[in-house]
């Protein structure tokens, strides 16, 4: 609260609490008599204040919109009585504006106007230095006040902006890690049942050195995680041309499939043998894409190929399908890339042990 204390001249000065960089407070007088002047002058040699009088209402009104008024202090007699309406305007434009009505004819219903219109103060004349000094003090101590709050809202707001920034930021951070821990969960679990397919096939033909067996072996493993399907295995015979070395026949023809095998080994195999990895196909305009106009030897199908290939070589390839109402799970092309390896080293294993066992000595050891 301001501190008051009588100077040596016996006038009452004012003492405040605050920073000297404050600024001046700013009044506004609206009233033509110019002892209420004389008293706000007397106040200002004692206190950082800065006073505008305005002879009416219109230009009180202009000076409100020229400058930052801190308290303003109306005579509602002013231009015919349009002081109070003045003061009720003062309070709208300007909430931070402190409004004290000064009346030279105090009435009960002036009273009660500037109630309605929000002014802060009623005060009437003639006014006494002590008393119009003690308002001005309130006046800047709730300025002061007014001042302080601003200064802490805005802070406050700033370091909400800042809370908000960060806390998008740390959002962001938080579902980029998210999607990362499920990509490698899901590599992981990728992973896991790959080793787990591996595994399986690897227990199924390990040790097996008879090509019929390890075909046999390798069609059955395919057929137990498939499910009823056709399936083949094409193994190399001279060049570029494939024979038959195995399969299942499910649903692919009536009787004798022979000749839609030995078409596919001469169209579809080397088509497969060129191919990088598993290929999962499960529409006819992707398998026309595939093998061209020999696709309808497999129209209305879904099938699953891969090659099996050993130092660059094609030891075989592998092709299931059947018809598209009963479609191959994403799974299977996991199980296809696990089998593809380890069917390659059991090819391979087994047709060196076949040249050593005749004295040849196999294609990729060659000089």
């Amino acid at each position: 609260m301001p501190r008051q204390s009588h100077g040596t001249s016996g006038q009452l000065r004012l003492e405040h609490d605050l920073s000297r960089k404050r600024q001046p407070l700013r009044v506004l007088l609206v009233d033509n008599e110019k002892p209420v002047r004389q008293l706000l002058e007397h106040i200002a040699d004692g206190q950082a204040m800065t006073l505008v009088q305005a002879s009416g209402v219109e230009e009180a009104r202009k000076v409100l919109t020229q400058q930052r008024i801190d308290l303003a202090l109306v005579e509602p007699s002013i231009n015919n009585g349009q002081g109070m309406a003045l003061a009720g305007e003062i309070r709208q434009r300007s909430p931070r504006t402190h409004t004290i009505v000064i009346s030279a004819t105090p009435t009960m219903q002036q009273a009660i106007d500037s109630m309605r219109a929000g002014v802060c103060d009623f005060i009437p004349k003639p006014l006494s230095l002590t008393e119009l000094n003690q308002r001005v003090a309130s006046a800047l101590a709730k300025r002061d006040d007014q001042q302080y709050l601003h200064q802490r809202l805005r802070k406050l707001r700033r370091m909400c902006k800042k809370l908000n920034q960060a806390r998008v930021e740390v959002s962001e951070q938080v579902d980029v890690l998210c999607n990362d821990l499920v990509t490698a969960y899901q590599e992981l679990a990728n992973q896991m049942h790959t080793l787990v397919q591996t595994s399986e096939y690897n227990a199924v033909v390990e040790g097996e050195l008879d090509l019929e067996n390890l075909l046999r072996k390798t069609l059955e493993f395919l057929l137990k995680k498939a499910g009823p399907t056709n399936a083949v295995i094409f193994l190399p015979s001279m060049g570029d041309e494939y024979t038959v070395g195995a399969y299942i026949n499910y649903d692919a023809a009536n009787g004798s499939p022979e000749a839609l095998l030995d078409h596919m080994a001469d169209v579809v195999a080397p088509v497969i043998s060129n191919q990088d990895g598993t290929l999962h196909l499960r529409d006819d305009e992707a398998l026309e894409a595939w093998v061209g106009d020999d696709s309808a030897y497999l129209a209305d199908c879904h099938t699953l190929s891969f090659p099996v290939i050993h130092e660059d070589e094609a030891l075989a390839c592998v092709i299931l399908f059947r018809d598209a109402s009963e479609p191959y799970p994403n799974e299977m092309v996991e199980v296809c890339d696990a089998v593809a390896p380890l069917f390659s080293m059991a090819l391979a294993k087994i047709i060196r042990v076949h040249h050593r066992l005749h004295g040849d000595t196999p294609p990729s050891e060659a000089a």
